[in-house]
């Protein structure tokens, strides 16, 4: 007797793959080929597109949501996965991760495979879940949203610095940063509990890993309706050493300097806006209010992933329901 199929949670079985052709530490071809190959012979209908700029992913990712392509496919780094995602948002589609780029902090956040073979099977055989994604300005993001020195860091990575570099380019630019940062007086207003603070940093976490490297929102729960907010406070570079130590080491929570808490909504009121990056990229203008938009989002998990971001159980059926999002 036949062994039955493991199960998949995709009852039509169409994929697109989007492909950010100039992310650095991209998957090669032979690699890419060999996983199409593989969804090819379980029954996948796969169709690839390239992105050639800014913007392109979002909207490659939003014709197909309207098509209700039941898997699409962001391959490339976190930036990529946040323009596919906001393409989707609130869409029936589900975004998965091929990994690449500078850093993919979503695919190892849920224990993803790097080989993109391995990718894809823990896709098509895993789970589908519904995430929530947080909202400032226009901007959706799935991971985590930065107000002030990490957003100033990214927006002094050329590009074409970052694709030679990868991130040792992002610590040049943070060493420059932590010299020169200097921290301002802020109103923070969490779910309407008002603070005022000297910040230096001020960031709102979906998930919790940073960089690769440690996690600056420890508790943060991606499906439960909230941000976790973490507020550094000081004034220059001998509080940003000491931040940036503690937090390397897990301790910044309990620092007298360090507001740790958890909200649906946050805003800002200043004289000088700080500058702001999510997931990574930085925005052109300079949001003051962080809202969070809940189970906006699909996402394709492993079925093994047994990860402590998740509060929710599964979905078991091909079909997802959400909310507008839009």
């Amino acid at each position: 007797m036949r062994a039955p199929a493991p199960y998949t949670p995709y009852e039509r079985k169409e994929a697109l793959i989007i492909v950010n052709p100039v992310a650095h530490n991209m998957p090669s071809m032979e690699r890419l080929k060999e996983a199409e190959a593989w969804m090819f012979e379980q029954g996948w209908d796969i169709a690839w597109e390239e992105t050639d700029g800014p913007g392109a992913a979002t909207r490659i990712a939003a014709k197909a949501a309207e098509r209700k392509v039941p898997l699409v496919i962001a391959c490339g780094g976190d930036g990529s996965v946040n323009e596919v995602a906001n393409g989707l948002v609130g869409s029936e589609s589900t975004l998965g991760t091929i990994a690449g780029g500078t850093s993919n902090i979503w695919a190892r956040e849920i224990d993803l495979d790097k080989k993109p073979l391995e990718a894809v099977q823990r896709m098509v055989f895993g789970d589908r879940r519904l995430i929530d994604t947080g909202r400032t300005g226009n901007r959706h993001f799935v991971l985590f949203a930065g107000f002030g020195i990490d957003a100033a860091v990214t927006q002094n990575v050329p590009l074409r610095v970052k694709s030679r570099l990868g991130a040792a380019a992002y610590a040049l630019s943070a060493a420059k940063q932590a010299l020169r940062w200097r921290a301002q007086p802020i109103v923070v207003r969490m779910d309407g509990v008002e603070r005022w603070l000297q910040v230096l940093q001020a960031f709102a976490g979906n998930t919790r890993l940073y960089a690769g490297i440690t996690k600056i929102t420890p508790a943060a729960v991606a499906d439960d309706g909230k941000l976790d907010i973490c507020v550094y406070s000081g004034r220059g570079k001998v509080d940003i050493v000491f931040h940036a130590a503690r937090t390397l080491l897990q301790m910044h929570h309990n620092s007298p300097k360090v507001i740790y808490g958890r909200a649906s909504k946050i805003e800002f009121e200043w004289e000088y806006p700080l500058p702001v990056q999510v997931d990574g990229d930085p925005l052109p203008d300079c949001p003051g209010e962080i809202t969070v938009a809940p189970l906006s989002l699909s996402v394709a998990v492993p079925a093994s992933f047994s990860g402590a971001i998740f509060s929710r159980p599964a979905q078991r059926t091909a079909e997802v329901s959400l909310p507008s999002q839009r």
